[in-house]
């Protein structure tokens, strides 16, 4: 039996990203953000059973044996060396997204009750209830909410992960600052390397 063989295409991209081995990855003391001399430490999550690539050079989604390489229940997290001005809560960060997501939730799930009453309104040839109207400017500002707290922090547009390979050896970082990627390198220069694409499942 012929192991399985999921499609597969090359992502490139305009700026370098760095591969290098999650067991011994090692964080420049300076912010990724601005470059300026770290002081706290923030720890950025990853869950690669959500975003998982394929490294240059493996044929197979399985293994000769028929297992699965994919590691759907584990989930990595980095420490990351930041600046007073780039630190940031995870909690925080989930608080407020998971807040403004329930909030959208519960007014979007009113609109039957709004469109209903309106389109009594229009067919009783009435002007539509004023609350109708302040009903659709509560609906804006809780979609808005969402939009500005589902926003990435500098943080988070400057350190990007990337994903890994199916056995988790590996790690591919998009890391926006040149100044800290080519500090990255130096930190990690025997185990990391400048890459301009990969293989995506």
């Amino acid at each position: 039996m012929k192991p399985l063989t999921l499609p597969r295409h090359r992502l490139y991209f305009d700026e370098p990203i760095v591969r290098t081995k999650v067991s011994r990855v090692r964080f420049p003391k300076i912010c990724p953000v601005c470059g300026a001399q770290t002081s706290k430490t923030t720890r950025i999550f990853a869950n690669p059973g959500h975003k998982i690539w394929l490294r240059p050079g493996l044929d197979s989604y399985l293994n000769p044996y028929g297992k699965n390489h994919q590691t759907n229940d584990m989930s990595k997290s980095f420490l990351v060396e930041v600046c007073e001005d780039h630190s940031i809560s995870d909690n925080a960060e989930m608080r407020m997204r998971s807040l403004s997501t329930i909030i959208a939730s519960i007014v979007a799930g009113a609109s039957i009750f709004a469109l209903f009453y309106a389109g009594a309104d229009y067919w009783a040839g009435r002007p539509v209830s004023s609350w109708v109207y302040s009903y659709l400017l509560i609906l804006i500002l809780s979609l808005v909410f969402v939009y500005v707290s589902f926003q990435p922090s500098a943080l988070e547009a400057s350190f990007k992960i990337i994903g890994f390979d199916f056995e988790m050896q590996y790690v591919w970082f998009a890391l926006s600052n040149p100044t800290y990627r080519d500090s990255f390198i130096n930190e990690n220069s025997m185990n990391a390397e400048l890459v301009t694409w990969i293989v995506k499942v």
